[in-house]
């Protein structure tokens, strides 16, 4: 914060999100930083994974306190789940007949916890509510109506954007499209992920440009120094971790492509996988006469993603670019690399291009879904391991100095206390 203003305390903000809090590291960092500036923060989080239950109590001495756990999927009653599946159908038999004129047919259609969340942040008093995806949107915009009280909007990705443009997407975009240009507009902020997804959003909707706040992660769970190389047991190691492994992600291109580098580097996948996508990735892999090179990790808590980095040489980002999200995007494992000190192989989609201008020394790009590409590229940071470790101790310096929460929080803190400031301060 700039120092200019000063904070209310004690005001409250109640954070929105169709995730369990362990699955949604970008709320966890918010709901961090806002409580411990003196704000009174409650989240709404719902229940689906058991997983993700467990995961959860790890926040249970937080300064801040999830009030509402609304269920769905798995984790909810039969009886439950049956008024969900009659919600679900109901609502896409009402949109192949009336479209989106409805929101209450659209907050239906939109996510199987939507309705849940409208009526749970109903009943939640705020001066402030935060949304995280559109589901959670309507919900704060609905309850911020009835407690006169303001509500932001914080976009991970271009949402719309995130479907194929395919006719069978069509109506979940249309669905999007119209809670987005509904309550958008009334938002006294939008935040957004990437610079390239705060101009979709500025550009579709014609809503001033969104802030931009990073998906960076604190200071301390860096390493506490950079070193030379990696030491996972079987190297060179290059490492790729996300909720689930899967499709489009260009982890295809990555198998195929440490078969042809000289380097002959093992390909670690942190995640959760199915047994057909485990099976297809090992074809490929035994394909390519790499099997032996290629590793599955099981999902870990994201507070122990930098350490765990850490032990690998390199990180890799080979989005394909398969939604128009995917191309402006960047997601949250190149500030996770260089926070853990370890350069980042980065496809050469517009997001990633633009991202490397400002760490230029930590990023080597490669081809998009181009396994020869890819390989060259390996080969260039493996292959030379004063390069390496150039590029590993550059990597953990822009961690330290520049794309860190410490830091980034700030951006977060100022915008919600200058419109708090603007509706609350005689």
């Amino acid at each position: 914060m700039d120092g200019t203003e000063q904070i209310i305390t004690g005001k409250k903000i109640c954070i929105v999100t169709q995730l369990h809090s362990s699955m949604n590291p970008r709320v966890v960092k918010e709901a961090d930083a806002l409580s411990k500036a003196g704000y009174q923060v409650s989240i709404i989080a719902p229940e689906f994974s058991e997983w993700g239950k467990l995961q959860d109590k790890a926040f249970e001495h937080r300064l801040w306190r999830i009030v509402a756990r609304p269920q769905f999927g798995p984790r909810a009653t039969r009886i439950a789940r049956l008024r969900e599946f009659a919600r679900r159908t109901l609502a896409q038999i009402a949109l192949s007949i009336i479209g989106t004129r409805s929101m209450t047919v659209a907050i239906a259609a939109c996510h199987p916890v939507a309705p849940l969340l409208v009526a749970a942040t109903k009943r939640q008093s705020a001066d402030l509510y935060i949304a995280h995806y559109p589901s959670a949107l309507a919900a704060v915009a609905i309850a911020a109506r009835r407690h006169n009280a303001l509500y932001a909007f914080d976009a991970e990705d271009f949402h719309q954007g995130d479907l194929p443009s395919t006719p069978e997407h069509e109506s979940a975009k249309q669905v999007i499209s119209r809670i987005e240009s509904a309550y958008l507009p009334g938002c006294c902020y939008v935040s957004a992920a990437a610079p390239g997804i705060a101009q979709a959003y500025a550009d579709t909707y014609a809503i001033q440009r969104p802030i931009t706040i990073r998906n960076v992660f604190p200071k301390r769970n860096a390493p506490t120094a950079p070193t030379p190389k990696g030491n996972a047991l079987l190297g060179p190691s290059i490492y790729w971790y996300s909720q689930t492994i899967g499709h489009d992600r260009g982890l295809q291109c990555a198998i195929r492509a440490i078969s042809r580098a000289a380097t002959q580097p093992h390909l670690y996948l942190r995640g959760a996988v199915s047994g057909s996508i485990r099976k297809n990735f090992e074809a490929i892999a035994r394909e390519c006469n790499v099997l032996n090179r290629l590793h599955f990790l099981p999902p870990e808590p994201p507070n122990m993603m930098e350490q765990l980095a850490s032990l690998y040489d390199v990180g890799l980002c080979g989005e394909i670019g398969a939604t128009e999200n995917r191309k402006i995007a960047l997601t949250n494992k190149q500030f996770t690399y260089l926070l853990a000190g370890i350069p980042v192989l980065m496809s050469d989609i517009t997001a990633h291009r633009d991202f490397r201008k400002d760490a230029i020394d930590a990023v080597a790009l490669f081809a998009v879904n181009d396994a020869d590409s890819l390989a060259q590229t390996i080969d260039h940071v493996l292959g030379d391991l004063d390069r390496l470790a150039f590029m590993r101790a550059s990597a953990w310096r822009y961690g330290q100095m520049k794309f860190n929460w410490d830091t980034e929080q700030g951006i977060l803190l100022d915008q919600v206390q200058r419109v708090l400031n603007a509706k609350f301060k005689p």
